[in-house]
């Protein structure tokens, strides 16, 4: 073989070996791009959506205070007091997560915590918000409970939109008041018609908390399913 024609040869075994490679690497990317999009996926189901990603959940002490009652000479032990809720108004959506210690306790035949400055975090559309003014009411004997805080500028108060008899709550915080900064009532989400609702769980003994279905319903003995209006006796 001349020297020509076995630098042609040499020449077309280079060509065909750089298109093999070519395809290769083409083949290669074309099954890589597949694995990596799903290794990025994401979970709908994140922190942003789920209270028990959100929040660093305790599993309230059981024995956080004891209550003296140098009356009747008996002493009670009042568990940490605290409570999961959801956040919904207007476009805001989001949790609220507060921790309950009592400092203090109340009450003559039953004793309830007194809870002062509880701890509050608020969760609004995927992202933790600041929050001052704090506060937690256990609502006396008949335990008509209340959580207020305040967040860009507006006082939001959790409370309870129907009553049953002795006017007395059936269920937990439902609904939702709108406040100014001056402590002027804006939106009263608490009426017959409930237009703030909420949804809110107590925190177990072993830190575990319910659903966030809305299960609402008008309590037995509700002046709107009797006619008749409850007396404010606590």
């Amino acid at each position: 073989m001349s020297m020509k024609a076995s630098c042609k040869f040499i020449s077309a075994i280079a060509l065909l070996s750089l298109v093999a490679c070519g395809d290769d690497s083409s083949s290669n990317s074309t099954n890589d791009e597949p694995e990596s999009s799903s290794d990025q996926a994401v979970d709908p189901s994140s922190s942003e959506t789920d209270p028990a990603k959100m929040f660093n959940v305790r599993v309230p002490n059981q024995e956080s205070y004891v209550c003296e009652s140098p009356i009747m000479e008996t002493s009670e032990t009042i568990a940490e007091h605290d409570i999961i809720c959801t956040f919904k108004h207007g476009k805001l959506d989001g949790f609220i997560y507060m921790q309950g210690t009592p400092t203090s306790c109340s009450g003559f035949m039953q004793k309830f915590p007194v809870i002062e400055n509880p701890k509050i975090q608020l969760y609004v559309n995927g992202a933790e918000a600041k929050v001052s003014e704090t506060a937690y009411d256990w609502g006396g004997n008949h335990h008509v409970d209340e959580i207020s805080f305040v967040y860009d500028g507006k006082k939001y108060a959790y409370n309870h939109s129907s009553m049953g008899f002795g006017w007395r709550p059936c269920q937990e915080m439902d609904c939702m008041k709108v406040y100014s900064a001056n402590g002027e009532l804006i939106e009263d989400g608490c009426g017959l018609d409930r237009t703030i609702p909420i949804v809110c769980n107590v925190v177990d003994k072993d830190g575990k908390f319910g659903t966030f279905e809305d299960n609402f319903r008008v309590c037995e003995g509700d002046d709107r399913l009797t006619g008749e209006t409850q007396p404010d006796d606590e």
